[in-house]
């Protein structure tokens, strides 16, 4: 659902070692007090052996098992990170650390099958030290590949905390149509801002509640379908676009007046570059009808209404039509993934109920 909700913590190879040596340190073995000395160093080295490459297994297998699959992201997670790290190197340093299991474990049977044997304290605190500096030789192995992933984590932190199953709105136009007026609307609760990779831009999201869930969001996207796509770097250009995975339905602002400062032309070019890359439905609203003249209007209906595309009449500044166009939107075009949606709401707190 979430990117970013269960990345782990990374420690990098020098804080692994001191946890590692912390936690040698810590374990302490119940013997029989009337044991021979020897036999409470050979109880106490077997727990300690056994107890720390347990704990270092468990916490590279959590690592890597934390971090996300590359396959498994919604595919506009997937192509966000794959414009922000190396997905090779990601993926070996993941790997690597899920195979470190195997050598902790031949480290692990080596070092007790010398303290078993030993005869003696000197053989036992050998075994010690050779185990000591067998993890950390390996721990350091693995400095680089702990802090490739403790890089991607931070990156992918980054990226905007989106809910990808939600039915989703994107809300696109040219400077000052009324984009974020829109948003504010139609929200049921404060618009939520996450910053957004590649660009100097951020998204707002708002949240619309319908059947007493916030079940649909709207996007607004200042700064990022709001002029030429043809204008962009090719970074730019593919992190924009990585927003057509998320878009169920395109509000596209359109002002009939001059007062946006752009005439309806190159709003009308910007529409069509939106329609062309955005696989989405796509309803135009024509906004600030209540200050636009009828000439002004007509036009714009005219132009939109040779295009083939549905419009709607808005004035996003007094919230006139703007609710009854979301209505629209939830009844139409996003009813059917609306409805899975809330089933798998529902189907998730009954299970959560049923204790699974």
């Amino acid at each position: 659902m979430y990117l970013n909700s269960t990345l782990p913590y990374i420690p990098t190879a020098e804080e692994a070692i001191r946890q590692f040596t912390a936690r040698y340190r810590s374990i302490e073995a119940k013997s029989p007090s009337p044991l021979p000395s020897l036999e409470r160093l050979r109880r106490l080295e077997v727990a300690r052996v056994r107890g720390t490459s347990s704990w270092l297994i468990n916490l590279f297998r959590g690592i890597a098992y934390n971090m996300p699959f590359i396959n498994d992201l919604h595919p506009f997670y997937r192509e966000l990170v794959g414009l922000m790290i190396n997905v090779d190197e990601y993926r070996h340093a993941v790997g690597k650390l899920v195979n470190s299991s195997v050598a902790i474990g031949s480290i692990s049977r080596d070092a007790l099958r010398v303290i078993r044997a030993a005869g003696d304290r000197d053989e036992i605190v050998k075994a010690r030290r050779m185990f000591i500096s067998r993890i950390i030789d390996l721990i350091n192995d693995l400095g680089p590949e702990l802090r490739t992933l403790k890089e991607t984590s931070i990156k992918l932190s980054k990226i905007p905390s989106i809910n990808v199953e939600k039915p989703t709105v994107v809300v696109a136009g040219m400077p000052n149509t009324g984009k974020s007026s829109f948003v504010a609307c139609v929200s049921t609760k404060k618009p939520e801002v996450a910053d957004y990779p590649f660009t100097t831009r951020q998204l707002i999201i708002g949240h619309v509640k319908v059947y007493g869930m916030y079940a649909v969001q709207v996007i607004d996207t200042p700064g990022l379908l709001d002029r030429p796509l043809s204008e962009r770097n090719k970074i730019e250009l593919q992190a924009i676009l990585a927003l057509r995975h998320l878009s169920d339905v395109v509000v596209f602002m359109l002002d009939p007046t001059l007062h946006g400062g752009y005439e309806l032309k190159p709003q009308l070019n910007l529409l069509m570059e939106v329609k062309q890359s955005f696989k989405a439905n796509i309803i135009v609203a024509i906004n600030k009808v209540d200050i636009a003249t009828g000439d002004e209007v007509k036009r714009t209906v005219d132009a939109v209404s040779s295009l083939n595309l549905p419009y709607r009449l808005i004035s996003a500044l007094r919230c006139e039509g703007t609710g009854e166009l979301v209505s629209e939107l939830v009844n139409g075009p996003l009813r059917g993934k609306l409805e899975s949606y809330l089933r798998a709401i529902h189907e998730r707190a009954v299970r959560s109920g049923l204790g699974e």
